[in-house]
């Protein structure tokens, strides 16, 4: 079964336990009414996994519990702890008082008296179950961001906003004659008179479920249908109100939300929530899974959010800023622009507490902010696109804050964004001392800025085949994901609270790279925080399996990391400064006799120039002929790619698209330099390699080239680890 244990918080001590994160699965649950008695019940079954951790269960109920069964085997309610596990006042959660082994499977099942929920006060509309004359019931998730423990937990048991879980939910209604009906978002089946079963989907996660019971004659509805323009599917639309309830008219609000549902799918992505819209016309706003309560003043927002915080939903309460300010800078017309001002003091949206559990109120404005900003830096229609970009990436789990910085940053380009999220998304001030990172060049590299040595093969840049924690590089494999990894280091005098590693791939073998142009925008990011002076961390990104090259494509790996006040000046190579690296290496293994051909970009900065080229051979390759050749002015007989290696016999390399006649050979021996002329702008060539036939199977070693200027200095260089085949 698959899980999110990727994204919940770590494992808590508290009162000598361990309290650990479990995934729930499914939660079964029944809530009976009582009219005549004016009381209810709740009985649940929640199936969970533990974590990589042993220990005790973490999640949350606010109801009286009277009942617990751990797989079988009665507990005490008293061993149901309330726990404060760092998230601030009213943010505690349940802790089960019984130790469960590291990935283990189990079933708790869990009965308590309904009514109305141990949580904090807050929000426009709150949670209600009440009673009047009939006797008719009002029943009312009334969920809020604005205030913790405010969603499924208030009622049913939850876990936090990490975990998606599928939620059957069966409702009774007792000890009453008067109809009621089920507003929700959730597939409604009649099981008989006031009684129902309501199935959630497994994508749903705890603020996702919208639920109201409310006697029928107390309401008034209509319905309708639109066509919906990418998924090419109709979509039924229910608004609901009080039908004593003069003021809201039903009809023009069916007609509004029939215009804003299309127009959203159609700008942003899919409609994910099936084939139903159900809005309940009250008062304040909740957004909900394809759901919402609102009133005519909010309806447009609370709409908006069954894309962006419904859709596209937060993993964490931390992360739960994005979605509100988006939907204002939306609200505002998307286009409002309003460059960064950093002697703005700093504002914290996005706090580092995992057991945080509130939506900071000032997410709205603020975050408008932040957005305007981010659209100065690029433009509004671009912060739009990129917005929707992440928006359709990102529909199937929950995600995060430095999801949408690393997404941001890598699209745009903007390094400007990554000091943007540390003082107003973060709330960091500027660092002082501040810290100094950096990536080394070579295993000698000792963190100086200048380094002179073998920077083009960096051993803290490689390359994993899959998530697995490898440190050694391996070639990426064309048809499925690859994972960047860098180790990033601080020998600064300050913490790196916050920093951002960019990962970007060159589909070519160039012998010189520069700050930013060739690093932004880049491929991917990814976000860290809090590295100490003197230490060392390992961050990963992910590469996508569209974006890696075909088989036998030449590409280079640059790195960058991006701290506020540390970041490389403009026009920065890698052996300028030591927060860029890069990993310029292929591997070939070619048979005695066959030859290599490896493409490769260089570049003329100056009119006239000539460009030194060093060959340096490992002694055991030091026979291995080494010529450089231009491309064809004919074109290939067969197609190729430009960057495309070539390993083969004569016939073979002579496809690859260059004039193998017209050569510069590089004399025998360890090392030798040729100067080539170098037009403006760039220039393919291409390396070639001759295996003498009497090369023994199973030599390897790694031969560089390597652009120096005219004192002798590398200025860029690639290698080529050469194992002869077996």
């Amino acid at each position: 079964m698959a899980t999110n244990f990727d994204l919940a918080p770590p494992p808590v001590t508290v009162s000598g336990r361990t309290a650990v994160p479990i995934d729930i699965s499914t939660v079964r649950a029944r809530l009976t009414f009582d009219g005549a008695s004016g009381t209810a019940t709740g009985e649940a079954r929640v199936e969970f996994v533990a974590g990589p951790t042993a220990g005790c269960p973490i999640f949350d109920l606010r109801q009286t519990i009277t009942g617990v069964v751990l797989d079988g085997t009665p507990l005490t309610p008293a061993q149901v702890l309330t726990a404060n596990l760092g998230g601030g006042t009213g943010a505690d959660l349940r802790v089960l008082d019984s130790v469960v082994a590291a990935g283990s499977a189990h079933t708790l099942d869990l009965t308590w008296s309904l009514g109305p929920p141990n949580s904090p006060a807050g929000g426009s509309y709150p949670p209600a179950l009440t009673w009047s004359a009939g006797p008719r019931l009002t029943f009312t998730f009334g969920f809020t961001d604005l205030a913790p423990a405010r969603y499924l937990e208030s009622w049913l048991p939850a876990n936090l906003l990490w975990d998606q879980y599928a939620i059957d939910l069966e409702l009774v209604v007792t000890g009453t004659s008067i109809a009621h009906r089920p507003i929700t978002n959730g597939t409604v089946t009649t099981l008989g008179p006031n009684h129902w079963r309501v199935a959630f989907p497994q994508r749903f996660t705890a603020f996702s479920p919208m639920l109201e019971i409310r006697a029928v004659d107390t309401l008034a509805s209509v319905t309708g249908t639109v066509h919906m323009p990418v998924s090419s599917a109709p979509l039924t639309v229910e608004v609901v109100k009080l039908a004593a309830n003069t003021t809201f008219d039903l009809a023009a609000e069916l007609a509004r939300l029939s215009t804003w549902l299309p127009a959203n799918e159609q700008a942003i992505g899919r409609y994910v929530h099936g084939d139903r819209f159900t809005a309940f016309l009250i008062q304040g706003g909740m957004e909900y899974e394809g759901g919402c309560t609102a009133t005519p003043g909010s309806l447009r927002h609370e709409a908006f959010h069954s894309w962006w915080g419904r859709g596209v939903k937060p993993a964490s309460q931390a992360d739960g800023w994005w979605d509100e300010a988006w939907n204002t800078y939306h609200d505002s017309g998307g286009t409002g622009v309003r460059p960064y001002d950093f002697s703005e003091p700093p504002n914290t949206l996005s706090p580092r507490n995992p057991y945080f559990r509130v939506t900071p109120t000032a997410s709205y404005p603020a975050g408008e902010r932040f957005f305007a900003g981010a659209a100065a830096l690029t433009s509004p229609a671009d912060l739009t696109g990129w917005m929707n970009e992440f928006y359709r990436e990102h529909l199937s789990r929950p995600t995060t804050t430095e999801a949408l910085e690393a997404h941001l940053v890598a699209r745009s380009g903007a390094a400007d964004l990554v000091d943007a999220f540390h003082r107003w998304i973060y709330g960091f001030g500027d660092p002082a001392p501040g810290p100094d990172l950096w990536l080394r060049d070579d295993p000698a590299h000792t963190g100086g800025e200048q380094w002179n040595g073998r920077f083009w093969d960096s051993p803290d840049l490689w390359i994993r085949n899959a998530d697995d924690g490898g440190t050694t590089h391996q070639e990426p494999r064309a048809g499925q994901d690859n994972w960047f990894y860098a180790r990033i280091r601080n020998q600064g005098g300050g913490i790196a609270q916050h920093f951002v590693v960019t990962f970007h791939v060159r589909p070519f073998a160039g012998v010189q790279f520069t700050w930013p142009t060739d690093f932004l925008p880049s491929l991917t990011a990814v976000t860290g925080f809090g590295l100490a002076p003197g230490q060392s961390t390992v961050v990963k990104a992910r590469w996508p399996a569209a974006a890696v090259p075909a088989p036998g494509t030449h590409a280079c790996w640059l790195a960058a990391v991006h701290a506020r006040s540390d970041r490389p000046i403009a026009g920065a190579h890698v052996w300028e400064h030591g927060n860029l690296a890069q990993k310029n290496l292929t591997v070939v293994r070619p048979k005695p006799g066959h030859a290599v051909l490896v493409p490769f970009v260089a570049r003329g900065i100056r009119p006239g120039e000539t460009a030194g080229l060093e060959i340096r051979r490992p002694a055991k390759l030091a026979d291995f002929r080494v010529r450089i050749v231009r491309s064809s002015p004919e074109p290939p007989e067969a197609p190729f790619r430009p960057a495309e290696v070539v390993s083969g016999d004569e016939k073979d390399v002579a496809a690859g698209g260059f004039d193998l006649h017209e050569a510069v050979v590089f004399a025998d021996g360890r090392t030798a330099t040729q100067r080539l002329p170098m037009p403006l702008g760039s220039t393919r060539l291409g390396l070639l390699i001759e295996v003498p036939k009497d090369a023994l199977r199973g030599t390897h070693g790694t031969i560089d080239l390597v652009r120096v200027d005219r004192d002798g200095r590398p200025m860029g260089g690639l290698a080529i680890s050469v194992l002869i085949d077996r």
